[in-house]
């Protein structure tokens, strides 16, 4: 097992190996790396402070230029192409993940930050103008676009059971919608950051008032957890959500209110897929743990260069 790290503070991946958490090496990959995903034998970095993304394949990086700033996140469609929101150019670049070449750029909503991919099509939020764009990628073309409120700031957009959920951190809400527009709404706590599908549970944290807010995919029947802190991210290790906090150095499972003792507040995580094992990034103390949920300790933990942000597991 190989861990991947983006520090977008040090322009570099980290590696490191998963046995133990030994430094295997550092990738230059370009400024401000953030977001990183596995599409074949490559690794496509999204890098923040840069007109284009890196992709990393067997040590050598390509850079695939966008022309756009601010580079995010990524969705992979079915059919290889990876489609990646450039907050600073308001266009959602579509990606040949074949030929590592821009295949074309789609205006959306301004400062479009998160996508999501479900039924090949690909959902964009905006952070100013509270809309998310359904995009044809293959087409190229704005399909619809959905205004959820003017004041609304759609920050994290999640696919699952067949359709998307957009968070609004400025509403405190969160709203699903398909291709037909939306279809349900519902309140969660203040300052939401994106939203977590577990099980047959849509969960969202409020990072301002120590809540999780735990609904159905209708968005139905919420319960709201009182976890305190500032819950900052879930993870979901073997079915079973962890909070993560930014301000305490624990580990919180929402199912049983059972907790781990953490090196440090822990700001985002990725589950190996390996049993009961999370890689968690310790983003303002420049370090990485892997986490045993089941024997409830930290296996080991390493320093890594300047803010180090979502773990990729290979």
């Amino acid at each position: 097992m190989l861990v991947a790290v983006p520090c977008a503070g040090a322009d570099c991946v980290l590696l490191c190996d998963g046995e133990d958490g030994t430094e295997r090496g550092r990738i230059d990959v370009g400024a401000h790396p953030v977001h990183l995903a596995a599409v074949g034998s490559a690794v496509f970095v999204a890098t923040m402070g840069a007109r284009a993304i890196s992709v990393v394949d067997g040590g050598a990086v390509t850079q695939v230029v966008t022309g756009t700033l601010g580079p995010s996140h990524f969705a992979v469609t079915d059919d290889g192409l990876v489609v990646v929101p450039c907050t600073g150019g308001d266009v959602l670049a579509v990606v040949d993940a074949g030929s590592r070449s821009l295949r074309r750029r789609v205006g959306v909503g301004p400062e479009p930050h998160d996508v999501a991919v479900t039924g090949g099509l690909a959902y964009v939020g905006s952070r100013v103008d509270g809309t998310v764009s359904v995009v044809d990628p293959n087409a190229g073309q704005v399909q619809r676009t959905m205004e959820i409120d003017g004041d609304a700031r759609i920050q994290g957009v999640d696919a699952g059971f067949g359709a998307v959920y957009a968070v609004d951190q400025a509403g405190a809400r969160i709203v699903r919608v398909d291709d037909t527009g939306v279809t349900a709404r519902a309140s969660v706590g203040e300052n939401p950051y994106e939203a977590v599908v577990v099980a047959n549970r849509v969960l969202v944290a409020g990072r301002d008032d120590g809540t999780v807010t735990s609904l159905t995919p209708a968005l139905s029947d919420p319960t709201v957890h009182e976890v305190g802190g500032r819950p900052t991210a879930i993870a979901a290790v073997d079915g079973t959500p962890w909070v993560l906090d930014r301000d305490r150095d624990r580990m919180l499972s929402l199912d049983t209110e059972r907790s781990i003792p953490l090196p440090a507040p822990a700001f985002a995580a990725a589950p190996t897929g390996d049993g009961d094992t999370v890689v968690v990034a310790h983003y303002d103390d420049d370090l990485i743990s892997l986490v045993s949920t089941a024997d409830r300790e930290v296996i080991w933990t390493s320093e890594t260069p300047a803010d180090p942000f979502e773990p990729l597991v290979l």
